[in-house]
């Protein structure tokens, strides 16, 4: 195998590849490698974590054809090290199992392993296919998986699941304690509906990979198989193992009806939530939302019994009430809502207060609508 390309062409995807590449846990694993095939002049890398599959290509200047399997940690450190202007050559000498990438005077010489032990995702019947922007879908991924739970307790909350019915997708995450609350309208409708259940790692390269080499109207295809999700999205490929366990029904959580609601002007709110919780208690990060009119109050303790507070002006002239939420969930939505100068907080009443929906006054120019359901804490 031999062939030269230049080294912008391909530093980017291969950072991306070996990031996946070092998701596998055991040290000698061969997923810690690169799949690298040249046929055609064409290259082709491919990285997995036995979860994600994510491949690229790419054209080349091409004298042999092959394919070997490298380590993805050395194999971007000795790329990234090149002059990113120039052209690199690649070599592969099979008797010695040694990978040698040369470019100027620099050559590096990199030990390779069969690539036949290399381990392949199993390919699938497509069963359902949706058709949606790449700005649609990455305004979803993007609203969405920070409310991703991190426990195992739950596995169902692990995931980012997907509810299609015609032409409407919900988009549901939750960690137990808040839930993001996705819905939009897709360019091309479906018969019937379904739905399906995405792992937090896909979630993660889908995003990276529509923010490195796809346009906002583009049309991206997600086909889903029994326990697959594959998409090809320009010269990336990606297939991911999907979440299957029974989904609860979120929606039944969800208020009906909300007759408070208030404006707050997000920057000052989240200034205001970063001073005070300095001196909130660190078990639960709670902070206490005194809403009266003209203002809201702003305050935190300690298990020292010490004290923060602050205020801000508001625009309310309803009952005063009080609610304690926790300030890391509601800064991690000030901070994704950042297009809105002001988001809205509402209750179902001033009287009942187990928790509150923020969503922001203006909608996205995505046409993706979100709302968050943050519970209340106990402090």
């Amino acid at each position: 195998m031999k062939f030269q390309a230049p080294v912008a062409s391909f530093i980017k995807p291969l950072q991306q590849l070996s990031a996946v590449a070092g998701g596998a846990s055991n040290a000698d694993d061969i997923a810690h490698n690169l799949l690298i095939s040249v046929k055609d002049n064409n290259l082709f890398l491919r990285a997995t974590d036995y979860r994600v599959e994510l491949s690229f290509t790419t054209q080349v200047s091409m004298q042999s054809e092959g394919q070997t399997t490298v380590n993805a940690q050395k194999l971007r450190e000795a790329c990234a090290r090149l002059d990113q202007s120039a052209i690199a050559m690649f070599s592969y000498d099979e008797m010695e199992e040694v990978l040698t990438i040369e470019s100027g005077s620099t050559v590096f010489k990199v030990r390779t392993r069969n690539p036949a032990d290399f381990p392949l995702m199993d390919q699938e019947d497509v069963e359902k296919s949706l058709v949606i922007q790449a700005q649609q879908l990455r305004k979803l991924i993007e609203n969405s998986t920070f409310c991703i739970s991190n426990e195992d307790f739950r596995e169902y909350l692990r995931g980012m699941r997907f509810e299609v019915e015609g032409e409407n997708l919900s988009v549901f995450t939750s960690d137990g304690h808040r839930m993001s609350i996705n819905e939009t309208t897709l360019p091309q409708p479906l018969d019937g509906s379904f739905g399906v259940t995405l792992i937090k790692p896909c979630a993660t390269e889908l995003l990276k990979t529509l923010q490195n080499s796809v346009g906002d109207d583009e049309l991206v295809t997600l086909a889903f198989s029994k326990n697959l999700l594959t998409t090809t999205i320009n010269n990336y490929r990606l297939t991911s193992k999907l979440l299957i366990c029974p989904y609860p029904n979120v929606r039944a959580v969800i208020p009906r009806q909300l007759t408070v609601s208030i404006p707050v002007n997000r920057s000052l709110l989240k200034q205001s939530i970063m001073r005070v919780s300095v001196l909130s208690s660190k078990r639960v990060n709670g902070i206490t939302l005194n809403f009266a009119p003209g203002f809201l109050s702003l305050s935190s303790e300690n298990s020292e019994h010490e004290t923060a507070s602050d205020k801000i002006s508001l625009d309310y002239a309803g009952e005063p009430f009080e609610i304690s939420l926790n300030a890391s969930y509601v800064l991690d939505v000030l901070n994704v809502l950042s297009q809105s100068e002001i988001v809205m907080f509402n209750f179902v009443s001033t009287t009942q207060l187990a928790s509150t929906m923020v969503i922001p006054q203006k909608e996205d120019e995505s046409g993706v609508r979100v709302s968050y359901f943050i519970a209340r804490v106990v402090v």
